[in-house]
């Protein structure tokens, strides 16, 4: 299960190194993190990654820190604004009581004191209800698509999926081709887009849910598609941040989000991962591809994400001489294959026509009934992780523990060691 996210603001290289090490202590929350040294900057972050919780470094200047609470509440009301304090940094001549009374009235939710102890990390956590991650404040659920090469059939189930799940979800599902340097889902899907993720880049400024919903194509089949960049110079002004405030964005405003990816291990892609409830790692049964994503799964488990979340998926699959077995794959992976999908001319024929293959597939075919149920567990995937985020607060409870979280701040003792 995916840790909380959480925002550091602050320029003191010493308050991130002290946090990571007490982070790298909680395997219990394994949280994601992301730095922010500049305050000013700390809005446009918030409002990408949707943290649950906003870790700031107060200075001792109370309207800075309102200024800045009060950004981070509009740009997400639901990540929790905790300050950091150190009570030798304050004016000798303010009681300490003062300072962090003004802060709770700045919309501080709760405070951590300096140095930062592993034991009130864990009771923080605790108190905000963290230890799992909320979903966007809707119930949409992101589904992504990566691989480490091209050619293994990444956007064909990226796209037959978006289109396998309009039919039970139509006017619900968006298919978001974030394969910037050569999007081909357009193509697949018979559309000529007159906006892309590029109009959604230019517009970040204005962008809400509604906008997502007017920059999408719709398609016969219920699904709407946003569309790649027209090439890679355009795809050069897409980055993480704005990708992951467009995926924020669009799992409020549809049910399933289906994410394909350009087969490269960059930032994008990772900012992608980090907003998915189920990732599918997809290859093909020849050795190559194989070794090459044995060591993709290798740099996903380095960059910690929980291995429950991703399922690998063997497509185009072929029981010829000289292509490995099922078996031997898994072997290789050193992980379980999740679906297998044969390989079928058909499938290649449905991308070259722009008909989605999962809506024409045959009542006995064999390929048509593995890929209705990939998509069935590719929905259930996405459902398993979203339902099992914690149940948030009301209002007044979240009011109430702040309230009462803060005045224990105050009159608790540094913790020694």
């Amino acid at each position: 299960m995916p840790g909380p996210h959480v925002v550091i603001v602050g320029s003191d290289g010493k308050l991130s190194a002290e946090l990571r090490a007490v982070f790298d202590s909680l395997p219990r929350w394994d949280p994601i993190l992301h730095v922010v040294e500049e305050a000013r900057q700390a809005g446009d972050t918030v409002r990408s990654r949707r943290p649950q919780i906003a870790l700031v470094q107060m200075n001792g200047q109370a309207s800075a820190l309102r200024v800045l609470a009060e950004e981070i509440q509009s740009a997400s009301p639901e990540t929790q604004l905790v300050a950091l304090f150190d009570p030798n940094s304050f004016p000798q001549d303010v009681p300490e009581s003062a300072v962090l009374i003004e802060a709770l009235r700045s919309g501080v939710s709760d405070f951590l004191r300096r140095p930062v102890s592993r034991n009130d990390v864990e009771q923080l956590f605790d108190r905000l209800g963290s230890s799992r991650p909320k979903a966007a404040t809707s119930h949409g659920r992101v589904c992504s698509f990566i691989s480490n090469k091209g050619g293994v059939g990444k956007s064909t189930l990226a796209v037959n999926t978006a289109a396998g799940l309009a039919q039970k979800y139509p006017g619900q599902v968006l298919l978001i081709d974030a394969s910037l340097q050569m999007g081909v889902c357009a193509a697949m899907l018979d559309l000529n887009p007159t906006t892309t993720l590029i109009d959604a880049v230019r517009e970040r400024d204005r962008l809400d849910e509604t906008l997502i919903r007017q920059l999408a194509t719709p398609h016969d089949c219920g699904l709407d598609l946003l569309a790649a960049p027209a090439d890679a110079i355009e795809g050069s002004e897409v980055d993480d941040e704005v990708v992951s405030r467009i995926l924020a964005l669009s799992r409020r405003a549809y049910e399933y989000v289906v994410v394909d990816t350009f087969p490269m291990f960059d930032p994008v892609v990772i900012a992608v991962l980090d907003l998915s409830d189920a990732s599918f790692v997809v290859l093909d049964n020849v050795v190559p591809t194989v070794l090459g994503t044995s060591k993709l799964l290798k740099v996903i488990e380095g960059l910690r994400y929980p291995a429950e979340k991703f399922s690998v998926v063997l497509n185009r699959f072929l029981r010829a001489p000289g292509h490995p077995r099922v078996e031997d794959v898994e072997n290789r992976l050193q992980w379980e294959i999740t679906s297998v999908i044969p390989y079928d001319k058909k499938l290649l024929l449905s991308a070259n026509t722009g008909q989605p293959y999962v809506l024409h597939a045959g009542r006995w075919s064999g390929t048509g009934k593995a890929m209705k149920r990939f998509v069935q567990d590719a929905e259930a995937a996405a459902k398993l992780e979203s339902l099992s985020d914690g149940q948030s607060t009301s209002d007044e409870e979240s009011i109430s523990q702040s309230e009462q979280a803060g005045f224990q701040a105050m009159t608790s003792p540094p913790e020694s060691g």
